[in-house]
């Protein structure tokens, strides 16, 4: 990378690191720097301090607004959050596929950071693609068209090639995963996209610990490593309940023993939990404890939310919505006050 791409990407990146909730100011939306125990952060999106905090909430269905979808639950918990995730195909077309579309446009100008998730299949058929077809080059028209939308963004976004591969049969084996993160990356690098901080990221599944290391594309490939630790509680069938240092902890102990992507920052590309029906309280104490246990793992530097009723098949036992109830959503607010994920700011 250039000299000159890495020094925007610095600038860019401290700006939205100052922004930690300030209200934009000026045409473009720039945030006003203001003083802060922190310093910045990295080309790599890598706070210097304390962890981003970040969402995904599903899109209202009758407006398609998924603007709305994060600012109604900014209102809600009283903060901006640092990261905006979504879920984006292969269709190259509409809502699903022509990313950053201008939804996402106006929360980067806001100051928000997106994060594509980026999967090889087609949302509206349900078609799965191959990761063969992907390295064989018969997707390269795509790939290539979003690599302009991406760098035409001008600010560094986290970029996500089939998020939880190991779950993904149909697609190929581990070695052809591993051929087409390859080759969608290195498309970009020739495209020139300077912006596109990579996020690998797994289930942490412990069933699935032996094939991490078949999966991991390697350090040149990959800025961050990534995974989606839930306390499922009653959802799979299994009733323990996990606290949130017994949900992170397990696999990031296991990247350290193993040595894959090491010393790169690490995020929890989705996290949530469910209720208690036997605690309704117990919700609102998992927020609360939440920012400790980031505190108890510090190469965690993002944990993004996964609002959502559900991310199983047995939805009737499974709600993640961090406003589940009034109590729930108390606890969530609270954790977003919490200084490690909220550093003070001018004005404020």
């Amino acid at each position: 990378m250039v000299l000159g791409v890495v020094g925007a990407m610095l600038g860019l990146a401290a700006t939205m690191m100052s922004l930690r909730d300030a209200q934009p100011t000026g045409p473009a939306g720039a945030p006003r720097l203001g003083p802060g125990r922190c310093g910045g952060v990295s080309a790599k999106l890598v706070p210097s301090c304390g962890a981003w905090w970040g969402m995904y909430s599903r899109t209202d269905p009758a407006t398609w607004d998924h603007g709305r979808a994060i600012t109604d639950v900014e209102a809600q918990v009283g903060r901006r959050f640092d990261i905006v995730h979504r879920y984006h195909d292969f269709s190259n077309a509409g809502s699903n596929g022509a990313f950053p579309d201008a939804y996402q446009q106006r929360q980067m100008r806001e100051g928000r950071i997106m994060f594509f998730a980026w999967e090889t299949r087609i949302f509206s058929s349900g078609t799965v693609l191959t990761w063969r077809d992907v390295h064989s080059g018969r997707y390269d028209a795509t790939i290539d068209a979003v690599a302009e939308r991406i760098r035409a963004a001008g600010v560094p976004v986290f970029l996500g090639f089939d998020h939880e591969p190991e779950d993904e049969p149909a697609k190929g084996s581990d070695a052809d995963f591993v051929r087409a993160w390859r080759h969608v990356h290195d498309r970009f690098t020739a495209a020139g996209v300077g912006n596109a901080v990579w996020v690998w990221t797994v289930m942490g599944w412990s069933g699935h610990y032996h094939r991490y290391a078949g999966l991991y594309p390697g350090d040149r490939y990959v800025d961050w490593v990534a995974w989606d630790p839930y306390n499922f509680h009653a959802c799979t069938g299994n009733p323990t309940w996990k606290s949130p240092s017994e949900t992170i902890g397990p696999f990031y102990r296991w990247l350290d023993e193993h040595g894959i992507g090491a010393g790169k920052p690490r995020m929890l590309a989705e996290f949530g939990t469910n209720f208690d029906a036997g605690d309704p309280r117990a919700k609102r104490r998992w927020f609360e404890q939440f920012p400790a246990a980031l505190r108890a793992h510090p190469k965690v530097k993002a944990a993004i939310y996964f609002n959502s009723p559900g991310v199983t098949r047995t939805t009737s036992t499974c709600d993640m919505t961090m406003n589940h109830d009034a109590a729930a959503l108390a606890g969530f607010a609270a954790a977003g006050r919490d200084s490690y994920l909220r550093q003070p700011r001018k004005g404020r």
